[in-house]
């Protein structure tokens, strides 16, 4: 239970109130019909963690984590939703951000893409947009052309023609937060 604790610890105000959101979770069984969140805890640490390995064989490659963010999204809707068939990704990764990401977050991933004239995309058009940019990847192969801000200066990325003004790590941590509302909110598997 620890490598769940310390992975929650930074999204939490404390490493208690990580221990008192992975505690309950870690301790449903698999008959439970809450057991699923316990599996979107466990996704959502594996999914974002691996993210976050990528630049130890890739840096700089922004657009590798970016994918699995995105996964852990998708998956954390599906998820949620009891969806258990195939397709629907990118409707379940617009889910993920218009349902589980925080308001302030979602006023922060506002003002933090732009067209290149500076006009604002919504919050649907930066889901499509990032998930046009994981499309890429897993279907093109194309994992070097799109960057997050880099902490100094808003990166201009020509495919998607978005700018950029928030960070990888600033991203990551929405999708954290959203993941962790996604579990919190889960109502449990539908009779069958």
């Amino acid at each position: 239970m620890d490598k769940w604790i310390e992975f929650f610890s930074p999204f939490f105000s404390s490493p208690d109130e990580a221990k008192a959101f992975v505690e309950p979770l870690e301790a449903l069984d698999v008959e439970d019909r809450k057991h699923p969140a316990k599996i979107m805890m466990h996704q959502t640490q594996r999914l974002i963690s691996l993210a976050d390995d990528l630049p130890i064989i890739r840096k700089g490659r922004e657009s590798l984590q970016l994918l699995f963010l995105l996964i852990c999204a998708e998956n954390v809707a599906k998820m949620h939703d009891n969806f258990d068939d195939d397709g629907q990704s990118k409707a379940y990764v617009v889910k993920f951000f218009n349902q589980f990401v925080e308001d302030d977050d979602k006023g922060i991933l506002e003002t933090s893409f732009t067209t290149h004239d500076l006009n604002p995309l919504t919050l649907e058009e930066i889901a499509k947009t990032l998930y046009s940019v994981r499309c890429d990847v897993v279907h093109e192969g194309q994992y070097w052309g799109f960057n997050f801000h880099d902490g100094k200066t808003p990166i201009l990325n020509t495919e998607p023609d978005v700018i950029v003004y928030i960070t990888l790590n600033e991203f990551r941590r929405i999708i954290g937060r959203g993941c962790i509302r996604a579990i919190q909110t889960y109502a449990g598997r539908r009779a069958q």
